[in-house]
């Protein structure tokens, strides 16, 4: 999931103007309802006709919530023989073939979706004009993007997010309370807010624009208003609030609710899983997912390839390395995309090393390969090939012992591991680094501020390696303690400074993509 939401926030280059703008406060007690009575849609109901139809499409949706895909296609595929005159099956079923697409990596799979969102089109130009009509039309090249985006088909992918976003924009200005669109808008809107700096020219000449902020107002107007978008939308306002926005708004909690209101779908316990890794709360995600894996039917274990990649990473946040390692080794051997698997390489390699095994490590480190554009496995490429040349240091052991403890969100028990790194002046300047960021990071989540910009400046002022992260990224979290303090001048000197880094350091493009957000925010 974030792979490829990721993929498509970074890539996608082409939107449209903005229409309007929409303010929604945010209210952290209000968590959507996804038991309730589902209010009669104002539109209809996807251009069926018939009670037969309408019931068909519910328990066809209800059973892809269930994440009961076979099933759920059985049913689309008679409601498409009932009322072959509506695109509700045929959207439905394309939906399915991007699902597996997207888990799997599989050509197979695209072949299938681009096969279904074909036949799609060609039942869509039989229409009247409508508000369904252009609806599925901006879903069907959404769709699109996101799957020449996985495939890194860049061009094809901005174009085909260019055309959604006109027809989303038509359909929120003629029907302005057909919420089910506000969702892909907004999706626009968050995709055009984090566009890379080597590519916002593209925006400029076209003159398009868009911020997160608004993207997650609009995502949100759909989680509150829609009949047929608010569980995916709840998904969406979490997974972006978590990456891009530092939680501030707090989403996780609508995809805790979409947890409990499904107690047989893994779906939404791996989406929550992965949010609870995100918040620091390693425990927590790893009963979450474990609860995942039991919710899979056990002849259906590899529909959500990633749970093993989390559960495995759940644990190597606790340090527990020796359960880690070879879950790690499981997923890297079985999954036959890229998605994960240079990081779960690695982990696989340093688990190893932690228990004492060098030479299993070196096998991991020697096969990590990725042809990606994506900052973490360039990252993980980078740390392999410096793993290659020693073996860990006790000081590289500390370190990472620090990263898992904060990462699990132990804040003090990371200081006090990591600060005997930072004040031996023997020790190497990039771990000096390290250690000051990492306690910073920890520091920041105490809510101390003063000790938390002491050790970002220590770390912005020696680096010690400037394709390191340690230095732009305190320069970007400085800028967030600032913000805390409702110091908003500092706050924006701070992000623009971070923005202006040059270097392709670890994790640049995501920097640059939070900068711009937090900018957007202030």
């Amino acid at each position: 999931m974030r792979n490829s939401l990721f993929l498509f926030v970074m890539t996608c280059a082409v939107a449209s103007p903005v229409w309007a703008q929409t303010h929604v406060e945010h209210d952290t007690a209000w968590v959507a309802s996804f038991a309730e009575e589902l209010a009669e849609p104002a539109y209809g109901a996807m251009l069926l006709t018939s009670e037969d139809g309408r019931t068909l499409m519910d328990e066809g949706r209800a059973l892809m919530l269930a994440f009961r895909l076979d099933e759920a296609e059985a049913a689309f595929r008679s409601l498409d023989a009932l009322e072959p005159e509506s695109p509700a099956a045929a959207y439905h079923l394309t939906t399915i073939a991007l699902w597996h697409a997207l888990m799997t990596e599989r050509e197979p799979w695209y072949g299938r979706f681009f096969s279904r969102a074909d036949s799609l089109d060609d039942r869509l130009d039989d229409l009247p004009d409508s508000a369904w009509k252009k609806h599925f039309e901006a879903e069907l090249s959404m769709q699109r993007a996101v799957v020449y985006a996985k495939q890194e088909r860049f061009m094809k992918a901005g174009l085909a997010m260019r055309g959604a976003y006109n027809r989303y924009e038509d359909n929120v200005r003629d029907y302005p309370d057909f919420w089910e669109s506000y969702k892909g808008m907004g999706l626009c809107h968050v995709a055009v807010g984090t566009v890379p700096r080597a590519y916002r020219w593209i925006m400029s000449i076209l003159g398009f624009s868009g911020t997160v902020q608004q993207g997650m107002e609009e995502i949100e107007l759909a989680l509150t208003n829609s009949t047929y978008n608010r569980e995916e939308s709840a998904l969406l306002l979490a997974i972006v609030d978590a990456i891009m926005n530092e939680r501030r708004d707090g989403a996780l909690r609508h995809v805790a609710a979409f947890y409990e209101a499904y107690p047989e779908s893994p779906m939404p316990a791996y989406v929550y899983g992965f949010l609870l890794m995100n918040a620091r709360r390693a425990v927590d995600a790893e009963a979450v997912i474990r609860e995942g894996l039991h919710r899979q039917e056990p002849e259906a274990v590899a529909d959500i390839p990633y749970f093993d990649y989390y559960l495995a990473d759940a644990l190597f946040k606790q340090n527990r390395f020796e359960e880690a390692a070879p879950i790690f080794e499981r997923y890297v051997r079985s999954y036959r995309g890229q998605a994960l698997v240079a990081q779960g390489t690695l982990k696989a390699g340093l688990s190893r090393e932690m228990l004492g095994d060098r030479d299993r490590a070196l096998d991991h480190y020697e096969r990590i390969r990725s042809d990606r554009d994506v900052d973490a496995d360039k990252s993980a490429i980078r740390w392999a090939e410096q793993l290659m040349d020693h073996p860990m240091s006790d000081d590289e052991r500390t370190l990472l012992l620090g990263q898992n403890l904060y990462d699990g969100g132990s804040y003090e028990e990371a200081i006090a591991i990591l600060q005997p790194v930072l004040t031996d002046h023997a020790a190497a300047e990039k771990h000096r680094a390290e250690a000051a960021y990492r306690s910073a990071r920890a520091f920041q989540s105490l809510r101390n501020w003063d000790e938390a910009l002491r050790h970002y400046t220590f770390a912005l002022d020696n680096p010690g390696d400037v394709l390191a992260k340690w230095g732009p990224w305190s320069q970007y979290h400085i800028g967030e303690v600032y913000e805390e303090q409702g110091n908003r001048d500092e706050a924006r000197r701070a992000y623009r400074a971070a923005i202006a880094y040059e270097e392709d350091f670890d994790y640049h493009k995501a920097l640059e993509q939070r900068a711009r957000t937090a900018l957007g925010r202030l």
